[in-house]
């Protein structure tokens, strides 16, 4: 059940009217049925991987109350560190056991590893929900939050359906507070809440789904892929990924806000970033300040935040990240090529800043335009990385668009993209720059431009009928689903 199928719009549209009636009931009554709901809605998938998630909201939630009871530190820390187990025990089972085989099998002489015929299916939003979940036990250790009362609560903390799949990764200090109270149900936040959810199927159907076939093409056999093909491709899927899955954050928090619920903010126009550090600041933003609040000053706190201590801790970071993102070496490599670039960023930034800190307008304009054309493009090039198909596709790609482009350019034609008609090489371009010119302007942060419901009606009317009018003729899957 994906948020762009009829069977979510029927789920919802029964959920809402029952919430609508429900919200004010006893908080026990109303959070049983969300959470039964949500159930419903994670095991519309695979139902036998509800018991994966409610082992983790069982043991989190009783190590909670167990950490907070004890007076022992070195109990607490033992009970803390039996929930990390766990929990990545959990997620390096079901997510990497088939990449680890494979890789052993790869690497060892042929015949002296015998691969266990064993076959892991990976469960869906597994990556996200066990995170949340390890950082609830983590923050009651910290002293960060007290453990909750009612495992009815924690429960529907962990598996609460709009965020439950792809996120946004959120953190008990945030729900469980609202899980607790009333929700409160005013026509402005309803509105927020429309708007949120058109803005996201705007952004999955019209643009991540409609580019995502010239990305297939491209990427599907790069050895035929030309050049300009190759970046044309890439510079799609930079505008594909960001929409997906900004598409997915939108009607999260949308939905969310329909039934009186605030979800964290999760991507503010990264592609207006002017490094790789204000682009972690921007992307993915739940993902990025887990590992900065549960790995990345953990491992910067014993080394006395020394200048190596810190680079180190930030290339072992996205290194994992990398890994986090998916069970294949072309993300072990992404995440490797992302921490290069913060790592040599946070080296360079003393010198940057002395440099252009006594530059006149013009030529501080300049340096950032020349910054962020920089960044976008090492951007782009991390982008071959990830959407690869084989490690072996990433070296014949980026040979050819850093080497190749002169020679490329050099020849006539403007039919860059294979089997692409003009009116369509005009509709990707279109839709690439239309994109970008809506992060520079910021135009994205401010939907929310008007309180009129007679101008947010008609932009909403105006959206649905541009929904309709360019559906696409093939779906796509959320991407961040196979995370």
């Amino acid at each position: 059940m994906t948020f762009d199928s009829l069977d979510f719009l029927i789920f919802f549209a029964v959920i809402y009217s029952v919430w609508f009636f429900l919200r004010a009931a006893d908080r026990k009554i109303r959070n049983s049925f969300l959470l039964l709901a949500s159930y419903f809605f994670y095991g519309y998938w695979s139902p036998q991987f509800v018991l994966l998630l409610m082992t983790s909201t069982l043991v989190d939630f009783y190590l909670g109350r167990a950490i907070h009871k004890s007076d022992n530190d070195r109990t607490r820390k033992q009970l803390v560190g039996v929930s990390v187990a766990v929990n990545l025990s959990i997620l390096g089972f079901f997510k990497y056991f088939n990449f680890f085989v494979d890789t052993a099998v790869m690497m060892l002489p042929e015949g002296s590893f015998m691969a266990p015929a064993l076959k892991v299916i990976l469960p869906v939003g597994i990556s996200f929900y066990t995170f949340q979940s390890m950082s609830y036990s983590i923050d009651v250790y910290r002293g960060n939050i007290k453990p909750s009362d009612s495992l009815i609560d924690f429960a529907l903390y962990v598996a609460f359906f709009p965020q439950l799949v792809a996120g946004p990764i959120e953190r008990a200090g945030n729900m469980l507070p609202q899980f607790a109270t009333t929700p409160r149900v005013a026509v402005g936040r309803t509105l927020d809440g429309l708007d949120l959810c058109i803005r996201g199927f705007f952004k999955k159907v019209v643009i991540a789904d409609n580019v995502a076939p010239l990305v297939n093409m491209v990427y599907g056999d790069v050895d035929a892929a030309s050049s300009q093909a190759l970046w044309i491709g890439t510079y799609a899927f930079a505008i594909q990924i960001y929409a997906d899955f900004s598409a997915y954050t939108d009607i999260a928090r949308g939905s969310a806000k329909l039934l009186g619920f605030e979800l964290m903010e999760n991507f503010r126009s990264p592609y207006r970033s002017l490094n790789f550090t204000e682009l972690w600041q921007r992307w993915h933003i739940s993902l990025s300040t887990w590992f900065r609040d549960y790995l990345y000053r953990p491992l910067v706190s014993g080394g006395r935040r020394s200048r190596t201590v810190q680079l180190r801790s930030l290339f072992i970071v996205m290194a994992l990240a990398g890994l986090w993102h998916g069970a294949a070496w072309n993300f072990v490599l992404w995440g490797l090529f992302h921490g290069l670039l913060l790592v040599l960023h946070s080296g360079l930034r003393p010198t940057l800043f002395r440099v252009t800190s006594g530059c006149n307008a013009i030529t501080k304009a300049a340096y950032r335009t020349l910054a962020w054309f920089v960044t976008f493009h090492m951007i782009i090039i991390s982008f071959v990385m990830f959407r690869a198909e084989a490690v072996a596709d990433i070296g014949i790609a980026l040979d050819k668009m850093l080497f190749g482009l002169p020679a490329a350019l050099s020849t006539s034609g403007l039919n860059y993209i294979p089997n692409a008609g003009p009116g369509e090489q005009l509709f990707y371009v279109v839709i690439i720059i239309g994109m970008l010119a809506m992060q520079f302007s910021n135009l994205e942060e401010r939907w929310k431009w008007a309180s009129n419901v007679m101008v947010r009606g008609t932009r909403g009317a105006v959206t649905l009928a541009m929904l309709a009018l360019l559906y696409p003729t093939v779906k796509e899957q959320f991407i961040y689903f196979q995370f």
